[in-house]
């Protein structure tokens, strides 16, 4: 890589960290950026809508997902407006129509059997607070991955999120079987040699859980449940339970963390979704005593 492009993408990513961007954010952007590069022998300079062709078609014949292929179009995005910015090139050779559209999936929550499957999986106290605090309190694994003692406020049966998606801090509520499940983790916590981190790596107890360790452990019990699952189906699960027994779109808008309502409105259409196929499901018996 030229000595143009590597200042661009130094000076770009000690920008997103400035803007305090996740730290997984920064680090998805920069190796999109060096895949990209990677491929492209033109100057910086150069680069026309045409390298950013070749680039989505190369990332389809690899057989990557769209949501990826959008992911790195992002940042090929975020980045030439930078440099633009910064008079490194003269516009932004990403176009709309790079894109890929597709339709939003509908979020997937776990059935009540499929939930008690899985936790019938999980024996060990931390990996059970682990996941019970994500399934009762719509956690993002980034966020119970980086949670800390400080933030258990057990008066109050709350959790304080610093700085989660969006920089929002938001309070979340713990319910008793997550409280009872926590205090019999911290039974077994190791103290001070785990530099204050709720969860912690059994191996290496200096070090907190990381988000991939917490994935693979889910990808573990959900195999052994012999359920698809994910530690988000969780948070996708507390969302739409709280919804379906009545709960605000609002107040689900503020336990998530989510920026805007749109996303927590998404619930909403998984709720009705679950409503037709009740009143399918009912329809069928009344039919079944007879036309009109």
């Amino acid at each position: 890589m030229d000595d143009i492009r590597q200042t661009a993408i130094d000076r770009f990513r000690a920008y997103l960290e400035r803007r305090q961007f996740s730290a997984h954010t920064v680090a998805s952007y920069t190796l999109d950026l060096r895949l990209f590069f990677a491929e492209v022998s033109v100057p910086l300079a150069q680069v026309s809508f045409r390298e950013v062709d070749q680039f989505v078609e190369r990332q389809h014949h690899y057989g990557r997902a769209w949501a990826t292929i959008n992911r790195r179009l992002n940042a090929l995005k975020h980045f030439f407006d930078f440099c633009l910015d910064q008079q490194f090139v003269g516009g932004n050779p990403v176009k709309p129509s790079h894109f890929v559209r597709r339709g939003r999936p509908l979020p997937k929550a776990l059935s009540r059997e499929q939930v008690q499957r899985l936790f019938a999986q999980i024996a060990h106290p931390m990996d059970r607070a682990l996941f019970l605090v994500i399934l009762r309190c719509g956690l993002r694994v980034s966020e119970v991955a980086a949670l800390k003692l400080e933030q258990i406020d057990w008066e109050q049966q709350a959790l304080r999120i610093v700085q989660g998606k969006g920089r929002k801090d938001r309070c979340v509520y713990m319910s008793p079987d997550a409280v009872a499940s926590v205090q019999q983790c911290l039974e077994q916590h190791p103290g001070e040699r785990a530099q204050g981190y709720v969860f912690w790596n059994r191996k290496r107890v200096q070090q907190p859980l990381s988000v991939k360790a917490i994935q693979k452990k889910m990808e573990r019990y959900a195999k052994a449940a012999g359920i698809t699952a994910s530690c988000h189906s969780l948070r996708h699960t507390f969302a739409s339970n709280l919804l379906e027994h009545g709960a605000e779109v609002v107040a689900i808008r503020d336990f998530l963390g989510h920026s805007q309502i749109a996303s927590s409105e998404r619930y909403a259409k998984l709720s009705s979704q679950r409503i037709k196929q009740e009143y399918m499901r009912t329809m069928q018996k009344i039919l079944k005593q007879g036309q009109v």
